[in-house]
C-alpha cells in the first residue's frame, strides 16, 4: 500500500505541473512584447495600450528603450530568441533592420489598417513589393521661433542666414538626430545630395553663412527648452509636435514649416523576424495603426498621424500639417549615407563651424 501510496503521489504531481505548465502556456500565448520610447513618449501611448488589453484580454509587456539598444539586441539574436514581438523605430533602424533581414514583411490581410495609412510615406518602408513597418507618428522639422524676438519669420533653411537673426539661433550638430535632418535639408535645399561629396561641400558653406547668426549648440531636447524659455536663443530648427507642445504649455513659442519643405522624422512600428507571440502582435498592430488610435496619441503628443483618417481636435488641426500633399513634400534623410558620415560630419562641423 505503501508502495502505491508512491506512485499514486507521483501520478497527482506529474497531473499537476502538467496543469501548471499548460496554465503557463495559454498565458504566454495571451500576451504580445514591445518596445516603446520612454518618458512622455510612453506616456501617451499607454491609455491605448491599456484599452487593447482590456478588449482584447492579451497582456502587453511594455519595454521602454531606444533605436540603438534594441537593434544591438536584434541583431544579436539575429532572428532566433528574439526578445520583442513589435517595435517603434526611426527610418534609419528600419532600414538597417530591413537589409539585415531582421524584420517580418508585414500581412496586409492580418492589419487591415494598414491600407489606411498614407501612401507616399509607407513606400518609404517598401522592399520587393512588401511592407516593413507601419508609418504611425508624423513628425517634421521646421524652425521654431519667439514671435516676440523675430519680427520676420524665416520661410526656408537659407533664411537663418539672413543678417537680421544675428545672435538669435541655435543650431544643433548631425550627431543629434533633429541636427542630422536640418543637415540633411540644407542639403537637398541646394540641390545636394548626401552621397556626393562636392554637394557636402556646398552644404558646409551654406551652414558657415548661417553660423555668424548662431550662439548656441544644444544636442538635446531638455537643452534647447531652456534655451529658448530664458530667450538665450530664439530661432531653431526643431520639431513641430514638440512646439506645439511647448506653446500648450505656456511657452511663447511658434513654429513655421519651411517652404522648401520639412524633414521627416518618422516613428513607425515594426514586427520582428520569427517574433514569439505573432497572432497577438498582429492584432497589437492593427490596433494602434487605427484612426481611433491615432487620434488618441495626436492629441497627447500634438504630431500629425500617418492614418489618412485620424480626427484631430480643434487645438491641433489648426497648427499641424498633415495630408498626402504635405507628406508627399516630405525630405528624408538618405540614412544609407548618413549612418557611415555622420561621425565624419560632426568633426568638420566642430573644426569649421567652431562648436
Amino acid at each position: 500500500m505503501k508502495r502505491l501510496s508512491k506512485y499514486a503521489l507521483a501520478s497527482v504531481a506529474l497531473i499537476i505541473l502538467l496543469v501548471l505548465a499548460s496554465c503557463s502556456t495559454g498565458e504566454e500565448e495571451q500576451s504580445v512584447t514591445i518596445g516603446v520610447y520612454g518618458g512622455d513618449w510612453e506616456a501617451s501611448i499607454k491609455e491605448s495600450l491599456d484599452n487593447f488589453e482590456e478588449e482584447t484580454g492579451i497582456n502587453v509587456n511594455v519595454i521602454a528603450g531606444t533605436d540603438v539598444e534594441w537593434y544591438m539586441k536584434m541583431r544579436a539574436a539575429d532572428g532566433s530568441n528574439v526578445p520583442y514581438d513589435l517595435l517603434i523605430l526611426q527610418p534609419d533602424t528600419i532600414q538597417r533592420a530591413m537589409s539585415a533581414d531582421l524584420l517580418e514583411p508585414l500581412d496586409e490581410e492580418k492589419v487591415p489598417h494598414l491600407a489606411d495609412l498614407y501612401d507616399s510615406v509607407q513606400q518609404r518602408f517598401e522592399k520587393d513589393g512588401k511592407e516593413y513597418a507601419a508609418a504611425f507618428s508624423m513628425g517634421q522639422l521646421g524652425i521654431a521661433y519667439a514671435p516676440d524676438a523675430v519680427e520676420n519669420v524665416p520661410e526656408s533653411w537659407l533664411d537663418l542666414a539672413n543678417e537680421e537673426y544675428q545672435g538669435q539661433i541655435g543650431l544643433s550638430s548631425p550627431s543629434y538626430s533633429a541636427g542630422l535632418q536640418f543637415f540633411s535639408g540644407v542639403t537637398q535645399e541646394i540641390g545636394g545630395e548626401e552621397g556626393n561629396p562636392e554637394d557636402i561641400d556646398k552644404t558646409f558653406e551654406e551652414l558657415k553663412k548661417i553660423n555668424k547668426n548662431v550662439v548656441a549648440y544644444p544636442d538635446n531636447p531638455g537643452t534647447i527648452q531652456t534655451l529658448l524659455d530664458r530667450g538665450e536663443i530664439s530661432i531653431i530648427p526643431f520639431w513641430d509636435g514638440r512646439i506645439f507642445a511647448l506653446q500648450d504649455a505656456g511657452m511663447d513659442i511658434d513654429f513655421v514649416y519651411p517652404e522648401d519643405g520639412t524633414v521627416a522624422a518618422v516613428a513607425s512600428w515594426a514586427m520582428m523576424k520569427n517574433a514569439p507571440n505573432e497572432e497577438n502582435a498582429y492584432k497589437l498592430l492593427d490596433y494602434l495603426s487605427s484612426p481611433e488610435v491615432h487620434s488618441m496619441y495626436s492629441e497627447k503628443s500634438y504630431y500629425g498621424m500617418a492614418n489618412e483618417n485620424t480626427q484631430y481636435s480643434d487645438a491641433i488641426k489648426d497648427k499641424i500639417e498633415v495630408g498626402e500633399e504635405q507628406f508627399a513634400s516630405l525630405k528624408w534623410v538618405d540614412y544609407e549615407v548618413s549612418t557611415g558620415k555622420v561621425s565624419e560630419w560632426t568633426n568638420r562641423w566642430s573644426r569649421e563651424l567652431g562648436e
